[in-house]
């Protein structure tokens, strides 16, 4: 893949005014490490199924709102999340038919190596929650679009984020890139794009061929 460089100021991006410590950005974090950033507001890039993705705390409004800019995406549009298991959601999946239910479980517990397509799901969100699914990452929906990641890195990360700010441990995902470019599928490739203005947490993908379908779990339709 050849990778345009595009500095920051050309994809409108601001970084979080932190005293997270700049070598932090520099090299390639633990998963502790990347906890702290992402908990401190910063901007964090990392392998997925397939490609890399670029995330931050979803309930963190001011970091969804860089990544917003960067992917010059509309925030009525909502945000994928990811999380590291289905237990961490069940308040989500309560509503779900036992059929549909075990559908979204069973995507996600398939084997590594007989999955080539990593699954999210539309989930409808409840009336009564102990901490609300924020409006910018819904956008004008009445559901959320959940993952639980495969990558076990990256899961070990959403566990971390867990607390009383982020019960489900929610992460935001989407492609590692500006709007217009390839997303970036290693840590040389995301560095290209963003420098040391991020944060990254380096290690192979999956190997993926493509990129997550988007399900809804209540009507079964691929909306990607």
């Amino acid at each position: 893949m050849v990778i345009k460089q595009v500095s920051s100021k050309s994809a409108n991006f601001t970084p979080a005014t932190t005293d997270t410590p700049t070598d932090f950005n520099q090299n390639s974090l633990s998963v502790n490490q990347a906890s702290i950033l992402l908990t401190k507001g910063q901007l964090l890039a990392y392998p997925t199924e397939s490609v890399w993705g670029i995330g931050c705390d979803a309930y963190n409004e001011a970091a969804v709102r860089r990544i917003l800019t960067i992917k010059q995406r509309p925030i009525d549009k909502g945000m994928i999340v990811i999380t590291d298991s289905a237990a961490r959601i069940e308040a989500l999946l309560a509503s779900l038919t036992p059929l549909q239910r075990q559908q979204v479980l069973d995507s996600w517990h398939a084997k590594i190596a007989d999955n080539n397509q990593a699954q999210t799901w539309l989930l409808p969100i409840p009336q009564a929650l102990n901490r609300p699914i924020p409006s910018w990452i819904t956008g004008e929906h009445d559901s959320v679009a959940v993952r639980v990641i495969a990558h076990p890195l990256i899961a070990q990360l959403c566990s971390q984020m867990v607390s009383t700010a982020n019960p489900f441990g929610f992460i935001v995902s989407t492609s590692c890139n500006p709007s217009g470019q390839p997303p970036a599928t290693n840590r040389a490739e995301a560095f290209a794009y963003f420098g040391d203005e991020i944060g990254y947490l380096d290690a192979p993908t999956l190997g993926y061929i493509k990129p997550s379908q988007i399900r809804d779990a209540l009507t079964g339709q691929t909306i990607r």
